[in-house]
């Protein structure tokens, strides 16, 4: 390789790493020891984006720059380990996760060697700083994916400016990066913001200011060189310890430990106080190993934590040892080898580090979601227990909506695709409308049509309340979405059938108004000559119901604790939507109301599972055997709400279904 794409080793660069990768481990150990650890990734970024731009720099300088040349440094620089640690991982996750999380993995994994975990992770409701991402192996890899994406684009932008601006090159970096920031702090969406580029691209873009400004500027007084190193340390230490998982991230926020690591950068170009400490030798041998130690860390906390061991302080030195022992070996046997031999060139890096295993990778994520989740890991016995919580997956295209197939809907329709109940019948009676937990209900509202001997038809759609209309959507000025026009064009059946049936995860959108829109379209259905049927929800929790269920059949959780819910935890969660049902109830009287918490609860607790058979599927949404023994279970214990006027429903003869006779 050109030597001139070799910038001068500077060792208190490493230093910072090590500063940046055990400030990480601490806080992913435990948050309270360090709350704004999480700044580390910040750190490395501004290190990243200064060597990055130096080495571009030097190659435009001297004429040799090569993009091959690039990418092979880039290549063999991270994959080699980074293909080591997701192996590992791998065959640790395909002991320890349960099927939805396995899909959820290996899903992660493909995301993350095509760039993309950022994106992926993004569109997680929970968050970076959420519960159920401390169990998540791959989580670490969404800032290489910020990373990769900024080395695709920064290099073209520096040609650019080379040849065209760059006695401006500060300027307009300063600039760019002004914008970006700006960009980061009027974010609309929190959990989008930590993760994407745009978001995170200043802060790389700070590195590459501190390497131009150096270049120009070069520190020359020891006395000012010691300034920015009190000061850049000031701005680290401050966002180390006053951050925290509350604080508004990226935005302003993350400008104090970016700043400061490009102070401390610039300020070690000459000589300060703070130097030494930074090249010292267990900084700069911990700098050294930094990248594996990332790698590594992470997805031994989390399998920890997915097995529910404690992160004690003697687990969490036990983990961090283990971390630094991997880390050593990769350091020493893989990353420095394959970095340091030459005869890697471009092909063989891309086809031998990248491709290979991505195919192989990808080939996993396929194998894993075609058969939902490789079952065959498991025993038979803990295969039946899976299967009991698998959520039904027969819900076709022809009986949900999508943006991108919209189709007016009519009854003819449904009956030739979306039939429940009793079939032989030729006309439907009853009409199931709403959103994913109105899919979840789907044969609870199949038993009590056949129970009634009526025919049901059905239409669904994920995260569209039945109650969506274009008059009361969150955002009118964009016109009807495919979720109101699904909506309309279903209560335009409700002249046609007896009974319309609403069901809907009420708490899941609170910005709604809520009891207007019910309001509003229960006396539609009512207008149109049908009975409204609402299904209040079933009880929900966090974190995911099926996975302490399977934990504890494993042993991982103590044969005394049975997963179930408090009920004051789901009184609480509820009692305000319940209180909506209710008032529409008494507004229009003919409404039926279907309560599963009456099967579910008692006064104290609500079930999760009932023998060998799990209940829910995930955090909310309960399975296809657990909603029809549901329907089975009403209709003895409470009655037909779909039996006529009049003839439901008696009151609980007895205490619910798992303390009956």
């Amino acid at each position: 390789m050109n030597p001139a794409l070799h910038p001068a080793y500077r060792p208190d660069i490493d230093g910072l790493r090590a500063v940046a990768v055990l400030a990480v481990i601490t806080f992913h150990a435990s948050s309270a020891l360090l709350p704004g650890g999480f700044v580390g990734v910040d750190i490395f970024f501004v290190i990243s984006g200064f060597l990055i731009t130096g080495l571009i720099a030097k190659g435009l300088d001297t004429g040799s720059f090569s993009f091959t040349e690039f990418y092979t440094r880039r290549i063999k620089r991270i994959f080699p380990s980074f293909i080591l640690v997701a192996a590992t991982t791998l065959v640790v996750s395909s002991y320890l996760l349960i099927p939805n999380d396995y899909i959820f993995y290996t899903t992660s994994l493909a995301a993350s060697w095509v760039f993309v975990s950022n994106v992926f992770f993004s569109m997680l409701s929970w968050g970076y700083f959420g519960q159920r991402t401390e169990e998540f192996p791959l989580l670490h890899t969404w800032s290489l994916s910020v990373e990769e994406q900024f080395y695709f684009f920064f290099p073209v932008l520096l040609i650019v400016l080379y040849r065209y601006a760059r006695q401006y090159i500060i300027a307009v970096l300063l600039v760019l990066g002004s914008v970006f920031a700006l960009f980061s702090e009027l974010k609309t969406d929190q959990i989008k913001s930590y993760f994407l580029l745009t978001s995170r691209a200043h802060e790389l873009i700070i590195g590459a200011l501190a390497y131009f400004v150096a270049q120009k500027y070069p520190t020359r007084s020891p006395a000012l060189a010691n300034v920015f190193a009190v000061a850049g340390t000031t701005l680290i230490l401050g966002s180390l310890f006053v951050l925290g998982k509350g604080s508004s991230f990226p935005g302003i926020n993350s400008l104090y430990p970016c700043i400061g690591t490009a102070l401390i950068i610039y300020a070690c170009t000459g000589d300060n106080a703070l130097k030494p400490a930074l090249s010292s030798r267990p900084f700069v041998a911990i700098g050294l190993i930094s990248y594996s130690l990332y790698l590594w860390h992470w997805p031994i906390f989390s399998f920890l934590r997915y097995r529910r061991i404690e992160i004690t302080p003697a687990v969490g030195v036990a983990a961090i040892a283990l971390s630094f022992l991997l880390s050593w070996l990769t350091w020493k046997f893989v990353e420095s080898p394959i970095r340091r031999n030459k005869r890697i060139q471009f092909k063989r890096a891309f086809v031998r580090m990248y491709l290979l295993p991505a195919a192989a990778f990808m080939a996993v994520g396929l194998y894993s979601y075609v058969t939902e989740g490789a079952p065959l890991r498991f025993s038979q016995a803990m295969r039946e227990l899976i299967s009991s919580y698998s959520f039904e997956r027969d819900l076709t295209r022809s009986c949900s909506v999508r943006a991108e197939d919209y189709r007016k809907i009519t009854m003819d329709y449904l009956l030739t695709n979306c039939a429940l109940g009793d079939t032989s019948q030729a006309k439907a009676e009853v009409l199931l409308m709403g959103d994913s937990h109105a899919h979840h209900f789907k044969p609870f509202v199949d038993q009590l049509s056949k129970a009634a001997g009526l025919k049901a038809v059905y239409h669904v759609q994920g995260a569209c309340f039945p109650t969506a209309l274009q008059a009361t959507d969150k955002h009118p000025e964009q016109g009807p979405s495919t979720c109101q026009q699904r909506n309309a064009d279903l209560l335009e059946l409700a002249g046609k059938v007896q009974y319309v049936v609403m069901a809907g995860f009420w708490a899941s959108e609170p910005w709604r108004d809520l009891e207007k829109e019910m309001m509003f379209v229960t006396g539609k259905v009512a207008e149109a000559g049908a009975i409204p049927v609402i299904f209040k929800d079933n009880p929900y929790f966090e974190p995911d119901l099926s996975q302490c269920i399977l934990h504890r059949t494993r042993g991982w959780i103590p044969a005394d604790r049975n997963c179930n819910i408090p009920f004051s935890f789901v009184r609480q969660s509820q009692e305000s939507i319940d209180g909506i049902i209710d008032r529409v109830q008494e507004k229009y009287p003919k409404t039926v109301v279907i309560d599963p918490k009456k099967i579910l609860c008692t006064s104290t607790e609500c079930i999760t599972y009932l023998g060998k058979v799990a209940l829910y599927k995930d955090a909310n949404h309960i399975n296809a055997k657990a909603s029809k023994l549901l329907g089975d279970q009403y209709l003895i214990r409470v009655g037909n709400p779909l039996a006529g006027p009049g003839l439901c429903c008696q009151q609980m003869k007895s205490m619910p279904i798992w303390h009956r006779d």
